[in-house]
């Protein structure tokens, strides 16, 4: 009988910018736990069993596979552990992400279209964007077993609890066990900060929901009030001076807010401050730019420093107390 549990890091290749994804089993004296799944590739597929290879199991040795947020390195390749019997547990937001139905699709497609035209994006700029579906390409359709929530246990000792960490993806989870061991997967990374993603919409979400960026701000303190001796990330390598790096992240928004109100004079929309800030390197990396640039403002209009209102579906933003606000 083993004394401790063991970590066993599986780096898993993906299509992206970010390079591999870390997937992690936990194999305690009961179980074994995969931690993500990769984006769904053959290559991805292959690697993880490859991974799985190296430390003496094979698919069908796990016991579940635990989907820590709805993006396709993290959850694309689900589908196959579902098709060999292993169930899927994740956050009830998962849940359409891997369903995929048409419905979910058609309201991310008009959800897209509203939001850069909120955003002031330009007609034939708004005619280019892509469908909400090949948005999640390298995502396989599958389904959602078990629904995790906030203090749930993953495993029969009840040592590795779940803890909700919405922001970068609203249905971010990560697990903590009571060793101060935390899976943080997005939420933190040691060289980048994760962008505080816009999504869709989900019936009975609050307002706060469309703005991630407060959202992960409220979960890097949460995490300030937990002991956390080492978190295992999404990519790179592991955090071992946890507390030291989420006080940075929250500098680090502050900054970026700050850096972009030199930018906010007159009435602004999103469009006009992105082309300031980001000009030429907008087009190669549009969808990203606008949530970081939302991510930006919302901090400033929640911190009081800037207002914001629509006129004609536009969202236009001001410095609080200019005289074009005074006028309004």
């Amino acid at each position: 009988m083993r004394q401790e549990d063991e970590i066993f890091t599986l780096p898993i290749p993906t299509p992206f910018p970010v390079g591999d994804i870390n997937c992690y089993v936990l194999r305690t004296d009961s179980e074994n736990i995969l931690i993500d799944c990769g984006p769904d590739t053959e290559q991805a597929w292959q690697a993880m069993q490859d991974g799985l290879q190296k430390i003496g199991l094979t698919v069908s040795m796990l016991d579940k596979v635990i989907v820590t947020h709805h993006h396709a390195d993290h959850a694309g390749l689900a589908y196959r552990f579902s098709e060999q019997g292993i169930p899927i547990y994740g956050h009830a937001r998962l849940r359409p992400y891997l369903e995929q139905d048409q419905a979910f699709l058609s309201r991310g497609d008009d959800f897209l279209q509203r939001l850069a035209l909120s955003f002031g994006v330009p007609d034939d700029i708004r005619a280019l964007l892509p469908s909400y579906l090949s948005a999640l390409k390298w995502l396989g359709k599958g389904q959602l077993d078990y629904v995790l929530q906030e203090g749930d246990a993953i495993t029969a000792s009840g040592a590795y609890r779940i803890i909700e960490l919405p922001g970068h993806a609203s249905d971010q989870i990560g697990i903590l066990s009571q060793s101060g061991v935390l899976f943080a997967a997005d939420h933190l990374l040691a060289r980048v900060e994760p962008n505080p993603l816009l999504e869709q919409p989900q019936p009975g979400d609050q307002s706060d929901m469309k703005r991630p960026v407060l959202a992960y701000m409220r979960s890097l303190r949460k995490l300030q009030g937990e002991q956390i001796q080492i978190a295992y990330t999404g990519h790179g390598e592991p955090i071992r001076d946890v507390p030291s790096l989420i006080e940075e992240r929250l500098l680090q928004r502050k900054a970026r807010g700050e850096q972009l109100l030199k930018h906010i004079t007159g009435s602004k929309t999103l469009f006009e401050l992105a082309q300031v800030t980001y000009g030429n390197r907008l087009k190669k990396s549009f969808p990203l730019v606008m949530s970081e640039m939302k991510a930006r403002l919302d901090y400033l209009v929640a911190s009081g420093q800037i207002v914001v209102e629509k006129q004609d579906g536009i969202l236009r933003y001001t410095r609080k107390g200019s005289a074009h606000e005074s006028h309004q």
